[in-house]
């Protein structure tokens, strides 16, 4: 199969899972996943793509054991193809985190959603959801690990993007 038909199929299973049919996007995300396979062979940054995109199918029902192993994989593709500082490295990092965190997994969660979350802010707005999504769960981490002053940097950081985004819509 062609790669191109793998990218459409990639779009057809966001859809799916939009719209909360988790059946057909974990078998849509799987058919990526092998013509990926398959086109590129071993390391791929696409390969990458598919298995986060497979893990955020298993993230959507809870399955976050399953979805953790997938998001690992995902990461050491992205480093090997695209580089330790790479945003996919860093996206992948904070999903990784994210379900490490729903395990109750904290210390664990911290470590990888604060790597991700370093490697956006070097490269991203502020405001990118991405890093909305990390500050919120380093927050939530740091408070299951009773470190309130770690997590009220992140509390910190969350009112002044949310501030600062009501402000530039404000004047558009």
């Amino acid at each position: 199969m062609h790669p191109q038909v793998a990218s459409t199929l990639n779009e057809l299973g966001g859809i799916a899972l939009t719209r909360g049919r988790f059946d057909e996007a974990e078998a849509l995300s799987k058919r990526v996943l092998v013509i990926y396979r398959t086109v590129y062979g071993g390391k791929h940054y696409l390969i990458g793509t598919a298995l986060s995109n497979l893990a955020s199918v298993y993230m959507a029902q809870q399955l976050y054991a399953r979805a953790q192993p997938l998001f690992r994989e995902a990461i050491g593709i992205y480093t090997e193809t695209q580089g330790a500082e790479h945003l996919n490295t860093g996206i992948a990092r904070i999903k990784l985190g994210r379900a490490l965190l729903r395990q109750h997994r904290y210390a664990e969660a911290v470590g990888e959603t604060h790597a991700g979350y370093q490697i956006l802010t070097k490269q991203t707005d502020p405001g990118v959801s991405w890093l909305v999504a990390a500050r919120k769960d380093l927050v939530a981490a740091y408070d299951s690990l009773k470190q309130p002053e770690k997590a009220a940097k992140f509390r910190v950081e969350l009112a002044d993007t949310a501030g600062k985004v009501a402000n530039d819509a404000k004047r558009k």
